[in-house]
């Protein structure tokens, strides 16, 4: 199982293995055995002869055991160990994640993995952001700690339930991932209300693995009755706005790039631009 002292070790794998796409700092690494929604014993370590090869760590969905591994010379050891935990559990699916062309991509590809989704990290560097116009009727505010949180969850699953790697958000990961998250400041939080309703949200954290220059905007959601009238620009002007007066100078997120809202396109008109790409695998079992 990973351990603490295996953090400097497995952010150098993930160097390795991936280069800057996925470069970690160790306080990442020891920020996921901190998190309670990691079952430790999905989080494995392989060592040769004393030397730590690789790292891999299971999520196990409704339907999917998903994959992330930094394994430069033991792919097929940690593939193997997904699809016996998927068998073993009953789940049909192993997915996993890879740049396009990377090593792993053709030992995945011979296996029987199919290319399913691809989604891009996009960034933006600020230099006097354009101010947010917000449609008739709506208010941003900031997270209001306790008061809000239903709200913002709910909102969650209502706004990405189309996703197709959708899983519910439920208290306790809500808790882990967002509230615990590293850096987390409901400061970076912004909430759309049209009166009582709650129309849509951008959460925002102030650094992304370790990097203080760029905050990572790591949902926006805006509830269906609310799209088409600009409110998910608005929401992305106010982070930029927000971002730039603390100085920090790039802004990025994550995108799948066939979102059924239009996601791409709004990101692209708002000047940002994709700095790396990942495909997502899938086999079926």
């Amino acid at each position: 199982m990973l351990k603490a002292e295996d953090a400097e070790a497995v952010a150098a794998l993930f160097l390795v293995a991936f280069g800057d796409a996925r470069k970690l700092d160790p306080e990442e690494i020891r920020w996921w055995l901190q998190n309670d929604e990691l079952d430790p014993d999905n989080q494995r370590v392989l060592e040769v002869n004393g030397s730590l090869v690789g790292y891999g760590d299971l999520i196990l969905e409704s339907d999917t055991c998903v994959l992330d591994a930094a394994a430069p010379d033991a792919w097929v050891t940690f593939l193997e160990w997904a699809e016996g935990v998927a068998r073993a559990k009953g789940l049909p699916h192993v997915r996993t994640q890879l740049p396009p062309g990377h090593e792993a991509a053709g030992i995945v590809e011979q296996r029987g993995y199919r290319q399913q989704m691809i989604s891009y990290s996009m960034e933006i560097t600020l230099d006097a952001p354009a101010p947010a116009t917000l449609p008739d009727s709506i208010e941003i505010r900031g997270y209001r700690e306790g008061e809000d949180v239903e709200q913002v969850r709910a909102l969650l699953n209502e706004a990405f339930i189309d996703d197709p790697f959708f899983q519910e958000i439920t208290p306790r990961s809500f808790r882990e991932f967002h509230l615990k998250g590293r850096g987390y400041d409901p400061s970076l939080w912004f909430l759309a209300w049209g009166g009582n309703d709650l129309a849509g949200i951008a959460l925002a954290f102030p650094e992304r693995n370790g990097d203080t220059d760029l905050a990572w905007i790591s949902d926006l959601g805006v509830r269906s009755s609310w799209r088409k009238r600009g409110l998910g620009e608005a929401l992305l002007r106010t982070a930029f706005h927000e971002a730039h007066l603390r100085g920090i100078p790039r802004v990025g997120l994550g995108v799948d790039v066939e979102n059924p809202t239009g996601a791409l396109r709004l990101y692209e008109r708002v000047g940002m631009v994709p700095v790396s790409q990942h495909n997502t695998w899938i086999l079926d079992l």
